[in-house]
Formats: structure tokens, sequence, C-alpha cells
């Protein structure tokens, strides 16, 4: 299985808007129906914040990576917004079922540090769950760090983690 990385194209948008939505749909799935909830209002606000519109929202000022396989059909997706400074938001991390535990995440992970470090970046933030438990385990085997845990509306951990970038 060949697969590359690429910047994001507007040909790929339907494509990733799916993979991310079924990837949180189905990390909820044994979950009660309040999480199922919280999912499907965090899914609507996310349309609205860069979701929808990938290609203009991090084309300002950010890079957005997607993996595509032989068929060049998307597999996994990384996004890293400015926020100000030398930090980045890292956002939209996906990768389709049968494609997990390949490296591909890890392969997003290195290549939009790379593109960060080549932008002055040298501070990666990120916000996840304790619903996206595996998600969890990647950051923080890849170098994050926990720096705040808050309880949502409906009682599920928030976690916030960091990465300082070496030169």
């Amino acid at each position: 299985m060949k697969i590359k990385i690429k910047k994001f194209l507007n040909i790929y948008q339907d494509q990733v808007e799916s993979m991310v939505f079924d990837g949180l749909i189905e990390t909820s799935k044994n979950h009660n129906n309040n999480v199922k909830s919280a999912i499907q209002n965090y899914l609507k606000r996310s349309l609205n914040e860069d979701l929808g519109s990938i290609y203009s929202h991090y084309s300002k000022k950010g890079v957005f990576l997607v993996a595509v396989n032989n068929d060049d059909k998307v597999v996994g997706s990384l996004g890293a917004e400015y926020i100000d400074g030398d930090k980045y938001r890292l956002k939209r991390l996906s990768v389709k079922r049968g494609y997990r535990n390949n490296g591909i995440a890890k392969k997003l992970l290195k290549n939009v540090e790379t593109w960060v470090k080549k932008n002055n970046g040298n501070e990666l933030i990120l916000g996840t769950s304790e619903i996206q438990e595996e998600a969890f385990k990647f950051w923080t085997s890849n170098g994050f760090n926990l720096i705040n845990t808050e309880f949502s509306d409906i009682g599920f951990k928030l976690y916030s983690l960091k990465k300082a970038l070496k030169p």
C-alpha cells in the first residue's frame, strides 16, 4: 500500500468531510445518547469553523495535508492553523478505517511539523477528549504533553495538549 502526503486541494473537500464525520461518529458509537448528541453538535460547529471550507480556512495562515492512496482517494488528514507568535493548533486528524495502524497519522504529523518549523513555528497545541481514546494515546506517544483537563457540559473530559518543536 503506497500512501502519498499532499497539500489539500478542493477536489478532496467532500472526501475529507465524510472521513472526519465517519471517524467521530464511529468514536461515539459505544457511548450514551448525550455523547452522540454532543458529537453531532460538534460536527455541525466544525462545518462552520473550518471543515466546510478547508482550502479557504487553512490557505491563509496554515496548512492542511491529506494522505491519499494509489487511486488518489483520501485516507487521512491533518491541519495546522496559525494561532499567534510561533504557535499553531492541530485539527482534523483522521485516518480512514481499514488504513489505521499503518503509520499514516504519524506521517501526516511529521509532515505538518516540518511545515510548521519552516514557517517559524515552535509550538503545537491541540484539543481532544476522553471519548477519542486512540487519539489521546497517539498524541501522547508522539511527544505531546497534557497541559489542561476540563469537563464538557455533559461531563466528559476535554484535554488540551502541547508539544514544543525542536529546530
